[in-house]
């Protein structure tokens, strides 16, 4: 993520804080978000007292139902269920932030990447490359966690394109919906 001591970082579902403290002693300010009330007050207890604490602001609740703060950059070992939509309310956000290193299921992950042409290649592929240059950094095998999850896991760079392409992203993503909407028809088959 390349921190500096200035930024104002984004950090989604930081569960007991292990990432946020080492955020924390690098950054400006770290504006996490948490959904789970009981995995705040353990975060709020880590930090208690310490020089950290002031360095914390905690917003908890749905992170896909509230505005996003200004932030420099986004930090985050998301929940995996709220992938998708949490990429599309980053690339969407103003104003602009400098880039977001996020964890992912592996396969979304490389959905992210996918290249034009390969099997993985997808409207998520497509929306997000024209939004934003997408990096995969590493893969995270499944005995990093414990309990081990079912899923490999993997680290991904998002920078923005600042300025983003001069297109209506709704009527563009309406187009793109069609296309891929089922796999094995024809274009012509699927606009008629």
């Amino acid at each position: 993520a390349a921190l500096r001591r200035t930024d104002v970082i984004l950090e989604v579902g930081p569960g007991t804080g292990n990432l946020t403290v080492k955020m924390l002693e690098k950054v400006k300010k770290v504006i996490a978000c948490e959904i789970d009330p009981r995995l705040v007050g353990e975060l709020q207890k880590r930090v208690q007292g310490t020089c950290l604490a002031n360095k914390l602001e905690i917003k908890v609740g749905d992170v896909l139902k509230t505005d996003l703060p200004f932030f420099d950059a986004c930090v985050a070992n998301l929940p995996y269920q709220i992938s998708s939509p949490f990429v599309f309310k980053l690339l969407l956000h103003r104003p602009f932030f400098r880039c977001a290193i996020l964890m992912f299921q592996r396969e979304f992950a490389l959905r992210l990447v996918a290249k034009p042409g390969t099997k993985l290649y997808c409207r998520l592929s497509i929306n997000t490359q024209l939004l934003a240059r997408v990096d995969h950094l590493m893969k995270v095998g499944k005995n990093n966690f414990r309990p081990p999850p079912k899923v490999e896991s993997s680290v991904v760079r998002i920078e923005p394109k600042n300025p983003p392409p001069p297109i209506n992203f709704r009527e563009w993503d309406g187009l793109v919906r069609i296309a891929f909407v089922r796999k094995n028809k024809t274009l012509s088959a699927a606009f008629k």
